[in-house]
């Protein structure tokens, strides 16, 4: 059976998503991103046209959306912890099954 297009998409976004969980970030990775969001977002302000000013807007939301996940974002410099205990390694068939694959 042939995948369809939105099954190869979500299958790409799901490695994604695995890699970057599974590396470790570089230094100051989340703050970059998210100065870089707010550069992008206020230079979208100051736009000459529509279309440059929709692109700089999406562009600033994904970083902005960046900078503030995952554990070596907004989390980590408020020095936010977690209290419940550290989620243990998933089996491939795990994962598997969580994706619904």
């Amino acid at each position: 059976m042939a995948k369809t297009l939105s099954e190869s998409l979500q299958r790409l976004a799901r490695d994604a998503i695995e890699y970057d969980d599974a590396r470790s970030g570089f230094f100051l990775e989340h703050h970059l991103a998210l100065a870089a969001g707010a550069g992008l977002a206020v230079s979208a302000l100051m736009a000459p046209s529509r279309s440059a000013a929709a692109v700089r807007g999406i562009a600033a939301g994904v970083l902005l959306v960046r900078g503030l996940s995952g554990r070596d974002g907004v989390r980590d410099w408020l020095q936010v912890r977690s209290t419940a205990p550290a989620p243990r390694k998933l089996s491939p068939e795990e994962i598997r099954e969580t994706w619904l694959l």
